[in-house]
């Protein structure tokens, strides 16, 4: 029995170690992804910056709670340990409230008519053409980062009598595109592309991180009860 609380003891160790590291790998990737989205969400109040906000807290909060769970493996505290498995376990719960409103969040944000009607809006006072106005950049940095050229085609900056302009293109600023040149794709098709892939991959790592978390909370359930029926028998594991 007592090796085999030794090697739960030592898993434990090395689960949380690697769940510490997995943490920091989250905090990374909620960063990019808010920076990647809060451009989107200020103009146009999709509020998907909720989801990459929530991954940025989880990602902090898994690296302390891991670093907690570390302590109590190697101290072999009940204490420590059951504290780690309830956090654990509040985590895991807060998550899954998390999960189902974030999928609300998205579900009505990725729909064509609401991202159409969003960007038209942006993209509107972009045509009067004011070029301190916020709608320019934002629309010229949709465009060239995502090479994407009007609301549905290039045809959206015609239509307005407004010529091709460079972020359409790749050319220089203030300079000016031809059809031809201009990137094919209309840019709410773009948005949506990078709304479904954001939300995929912040969807896999949840998933991940249930998973591992449920097994954390088993391993240290498990030892914590070993570690007090070892002292109730009057000796250390």
């Amino acid at each position: 029995m007592g090796c085999a609380i030794g090697m739960i003891k030592y898993l434990l160790y090395i689960f949380n170690f690697i769940f510490a590291v997995c943490g920091l790998a989250i905090l990374a990737i909620g960063v990019v992804a808010h920076l990647r989205l809060l451009r989107v969400n200020e103009q146009l109040g999709t509020g998907v910056t909720f989801t990459s906000v929530t991954v940025i807290v989880v990602g902090t909060i898994i690296f302390v709670v891991s670093f907690l769970g570390c302590c109590g493996a190697i101290r072999e505290s009940h204490c420590t340990i059951i504290t780690f498995a309830s956090l654990l376990l509040f985590m895991l719960l807060i998550q899954v409230a998390v999960a189902v409103y974030t999928f609300v969040v998205i579900k009505n944000v990725n729909n064509h008519n609401f991202l159409t009607e969003n960007y038209e809006k942006v993209f509107n006072e972009y045509s009067k053409g004011d070029k301190t106005d916020p709608a320019v950049e934002f629309i010229d940095f949709v465009q060239s980062d995502m090479q994407c050229c009007g609301v549905i085609t290039p045809d959206d900056f015609m239509k307005r009598g407004n010529p091709i302009p460079w972020s359409c293109c790749g050319k220089q600023p203030n300079e000016t595109c031809s059809l031809s040149e201009a990137y094919k794709d209309g840019c709410v098709q773009k948005l949506e592309d990078v709304i479904s892939l954001v939300e995929n991959v912040l969807g896999g790592i949840a998933i991940g991180v249930v998973v591992v978390e449920l097994i954390g909370i088993t391993f240290a359930l498990y030892l914590a009860n070993s570690i007090k029926n070892a002292q109730r028998r009057g000796y250390r594991v």
